[in-house]
């Protein structure tokens, strides 16, 4: 695009003295241009950060990989966990045994909850949750045999804080006579935590390995292995399948929240096609302005042809002018978008409830690409709305024009 081009593009769209009903319209394809940006850039946003913020919170309490036993056979888990430890990318392992609970705090304060069993010196490798303590202390959790640290919305639900005692009833009982006797023990909270996520903190419990294998006779339910990046979860996998055998149960983070994560992504996808419709109408408006625009500036198409100007001047003049409004749309609303983005996330702007979305509050994750898309898009799709004005205005007829201006 030459100087020339640039100079004619603007001079055409300023609009002239008693052409107010231009201006409105110009501000009217600008306006439709900027709010589809926006709306582009903000959904994308919401939409990675949903995504980025789960992605986060599961990873931060439970392990990249679950490595199971078909038969719960500790010593083959055992031998899985020194085999394993040989590979790269290990960053944590610890074997860990799981069943479901009821707490007990009182004769009137009940709550259903999932008991894993851990060795603390090895958690922080596999986990997040030490560094996510509220209360209490992970030290003291590691001295304390009978020491159990719980979620803090089910410390909250159950009344429960820090020294207090619990008693823990489990399904797998005696069998006797009368029936099945469920299994109780008492342990002492000693800390409670919270890792953002409600699905977690509203149920889980943790407890020292020996300490759940003694009182309810669990045996190891699994391997937890942590990676140095979760990002390479599928290699890892592959090579821990190898590594053990078919006799045991592999299953990686993405696996686990497969439909979670597709139906996000989904989601993402349909979103940004809706909005991109928002681009495409403002895209009328901007063919619907040049329209006006050529039959208003008719004469001056005219003069500048008998002047000599190609039609392939004329051509680049109009397109040039449905370009300049979608970039200064885009620019516009990028800077809306992207300062949307930003303060929403800073300031945490919109809260959720967290037993729905799983977490707390709306969560912004600004991506270059997404703002890159959505700029490239809403200046590509307002090029094209040009198109057939810019073809009408260069197929103008100089002598028509200039005869009927006589008459």
């Amino acid at each position: 695009m030459n100087k020339l081009t640039t100079w004619f593009s603007v001079k055409g769209i300023k609009p002239r003295k008693g052409e107010g009903f231009l201006s409105f319209a110009f501000l009217i394809a600008i306006l439709g241009v900027i709010i589809g940006v926006a709306a582009l850039i903000i959904v994308n946003s919401v939409m990675t950060g949903f995504q980025s913020a789960i992605k986060e919170r599961l990873l931060s309490s439970n392990a990249d990989i679950i490595v199971m036993d078909s038969g719960l056979n500790s010593g083959n888990l055992t031998e899985a966990e020194k085999k394993i430890a040989k590979l790269p990318r290990i960053k944590g392992m610890e074997l860990f045994n799981y069943t479901p609970v009821m707490v007990s705090a009182g004769s009137n304060s009940f709550s259903g909850g999932n008991l894993r069993g851990c060795y603390p010196a090895k958690e922080p490798k596999v986990t997040n949750i030490p560094q996510h303590i509220v209360t209490g202390n992970w030290k003291i959790f590691e001295k304390e045999p009978k020491g159990v640290v719980i979620g803090e919305t089910l410390a909250n639900a159950i009344g429960i804080n820090v020294g207090d005692e619990i008693t823990l009833i489990s399904p797998l009982g005696t069998k006797t006579p009368f029936g099945y006797i469920p299994k109780t023990g008492k342990f002492i909270v000693v800390g409670t935590f919270n890792v953002g996520m409600y699905q977690f903190d509203s149920a889980l419990i943790l407890a020292h390995f020996d300490t759940v294998e003694k009182v309810f006779g669990i045996k190891p339910s699994g391997l937890m292995v942590k990676l140095d990046n979760p990002d390479n979860v599928k290699f890892a996998e592959k090579e821990i399948r190898k590594t053990v055998g078919n006799k045991f149960i592999v299953n990686d983070w993405i696996s686990m929240n497969r439909s979670l994560f597709s139906a996000l992504k989904l989601e993402k996808l349909a979103m940004f096609l809706i909005l991109t419709l928002i681009v495409i109408v403002a895209s009328f408006n901007i063919s619907s302005l040049l329209m006006m625009n050529v039959n208003h500036r008719s004469k001056d198409i005219a003069i500048l042809k008998t002047l000599g100007a190609k039609d392939n001047l004329i051509l680049k003049i109009f397109m040039a002018q449905g370009f300049f409004i979608g970039l200064v749309g885009t620019i516009i609303g990028e800077i809306i978008g992207i300062g949307i983005s930003f303060l929403g996330e800073k300031y945490k702007l919109i809260a959720l409830p967290p037993d729905v979305y799983y977490i707390d509050h709306l969560p912004f994750n600004l991506q270059l690409s997404d703002c890159i898309i959505a700029g490239v898009a809403a200046i590509v799709i307002s090029v094209l709305a040009t198109i057939y004005p810019a073809r009408k205005a260069a197929k103008t007829d100089p002598i028509k024009v200039l005869r009927a201006g006589e008459n």
